[in-house]
């Protein structure tokens, strides 16, 4: 019988991890072991194509464990505290030419590539230093239009904003700005978390041990969580986690609960009408729309603002919200309606709110107990009554593009069953038929938006709108000549014609009011 059993081949191994490294974790790494070496500082001295990191802390007892891979030379509650896994110095083998060490007492410097190899490296004697001293020469600046304090420096802006050991670079300190003692920081089951309620809840950026892991977020405004040290990064260049996916969940979820507490406290500490102001939008774009239901008072924001935002079809970017809080005594008073949508027909009921300055309530990711929700009236299209006086012009089959059928009447009044009162209005369009006023003016946004194919087409509006001004005015005329002035184009009314320079045309019409002849 035959047995085989787990081998290593060793030197391939050490040669396959070259890829597993960036620059970017190596100079981490370096980092990284200062800090566990209970180290006060950390020089970093980058000059043409050498990288020195020197710190204050410990020193290494054995520099044997310095260049042994998968036993880091910690001691065992750190080991356990943060799965230190022994990789960090091998990662600078790959980027350098040659490697010099001194700690304490002892020293060796050798080639990379005679490490790599795991030729034997004689270590000596040198007077005794306080904490570590690793230098590496003949490194590259792996952007070539850096120079490698130009990449360094970039580096270590990014990895020593949550550090928490003081880091300089040629003498210039590093900015730290997530180390500030004075941070808010929230304590939960995943870390320390730093809220932002001006930010989404779902925008996040990670610290493990001191340094950035996981996802980079082009945003500038996040939440920041620094994970408990005894969380694990994943093999070997430790630059996210090892267990991501389930990881994210739990760190979500406590963001998540922290956003809530601190709306919870905000609420508690503001007055009603400044934790609306502030906090409202915040409620609802994080899934705590329910901490609005005993406030009250609403963001005027909520209701449509009929001077920038009249009756009518709106593009999307077409927003103008009002500004200011209102109290839910006086929307009592008012009234708050919404509208049962349906179609073209919700014109109508628009029209009719505008008329009488009505709050209509947009906003619909409010709590199903928010007080609004109890408050509102709901309108049909259907209970909208139109009213108009004399009809001075109709036209059955209009360019425009929407609409069967314009009507000019001399008046126009909107009410609505079972509730009192009637309100004059300019223009109405109730299903296909869009009633206009001599005073309607243009009125295109109860036509149509004019997107088509995703694309904003403002030269089909601006047709509409010279169409319905042309209309108004046909309807508005008294004698023949002012209809055919209402209908003459630019070309004629606007603009020179040498050779219609003094003549006398007479136009002449069917009974049917068609053009028959022309003649001078």
């Amino acid at each position: 019988m035959s047995t085989i059993s787990l081998q290593t081949n060793q030197h391939q191994l050490i040669a396959n991890l070259r890829h597993a490294f960036t620059p970017h974790s190596m100079l981490g790494e370096l980092l990284q072991n200062a800090r566990r070496a209970k180290a006060s500082h950390i020089k970093v001295i980058a000059d043409g194509n050498t990288l020195i990191v020197d710190d204050d802390g410990c020193g290494i007892t054995d520099l044997q464990t310095l260049i042994f891979i998968a036993e880091s030379g910690w001691d065992h509650d750190l080991k356990e505290r943060e799965n230190a896994f022994g990789l960090g110095v091998l990662s600078t083998l790959y980027f350098a030419e040659h490697l010099s060490v001194h700690s304490g007492s002892k020293a060796f410097n050798a080639a990379t590539a005679t490490i790599i190899r795991g030729d034997a490296i004689e270590v000596y004697p040198e007077p005794s230093r306080v904490g570590t001293e690793i230098r590496l020469d003949g490194v590259q600046s792996p952007q070539t239009h850096l120079t490698l304090p130009q990449w360094v420096e970039r580096q270590l802006n990014t990895l020593c904003e949550a550090f928490p050991v003081p880091v300089s670079l040629n003498g210039v300190n590093i900015a730290r700005p997530l180390a500030d003692a004075r941070l808010p920081w929230r304590q939960t089951p995943i870390g320390q978390i730093l809220l932002d309620l001006d930010t989404s809840p779902t925008q996040w950026r990670c610290f493990l041990q001191g340094l950035p892991i996981g996802r980079t977020l082009a945003l500038p405004k996040h939440q920041i969580v620094l994970l408990r040290d005894d969380m694990i990064a994943r093999l070997p260049d430790r630059q996210h986690l090892l267990n991501e996916w389930e990881d994210h969940r739990h760190i979500q979820a406590a963001i998540m609960e922290a956003y809530r507490q601190a709306l919870l406290e905000a609420k508690e500490r503001l007055a009603g009408y400044e934790f609306i102001e502030q906090y409202a939008e915040t409620c609802l774009s994080s899934s705590n729309a329910d901490l609005l239901n005993d406030v009250l008072f609403a963001p005027r924001a909520w209701f449509r603002n009929w001077e920038g935002n009249p009756a009518g079809y709106h593009r999307y970017w077409e927003r103008y919200p009002l500004h200011g809080v209102a109290a839910r005594v006086a929307l009592e008073e008012t009234g708050v309606w919404s509208i049962d949508r349906d179609g073209e027909n919700d014109l109508a009921v628009e029209t009719y709110l505008e008329a009488r300055r009505a709050f209509l309530l947009e906003e619909h990711r409010l709590d199903a107990d928010h007080w609004l929700r109890h408050m509102v009236k709901t309108v049909t299209p259907d209970q909208v009554n139109v009213r108009h006086g004399a009809i001075l012009h109709s036209d059955s089959c209009p360019p425009l593009a929407e609409c069967t059928e314009l009507v000019l009447v001399d008046s126009l009044i909107v009410s609505l069953e079972g509730e009192p009162g009637e309100y004059p209005v300019d223009a109405l369009r109730k299903d296909d038929t869009l009633y206009l006023t001599p005073k309607s003016g243009n009125v295109t946004e109860l036509i149509s938006d004019y997107i088509f194919d995703d694309l904003y087409n403002e030269g089909r509006e601006d047709e509409d709108a010279q169409t319905l001004a042309t209309f108004v005015a046909v309807g508005c005329s008294q004698d023949a000549a002012h209809v055919v002035r209402a209908l003459l184009p630019d070309a004629l009314c606007q603009r020179s014609q040498p050779k219609l320079a003094g003549a006398v045309v007479q136009l002449i019409f069917d009974g049917n009011g068609k053009l028959q002849e022309v003649t001078a």
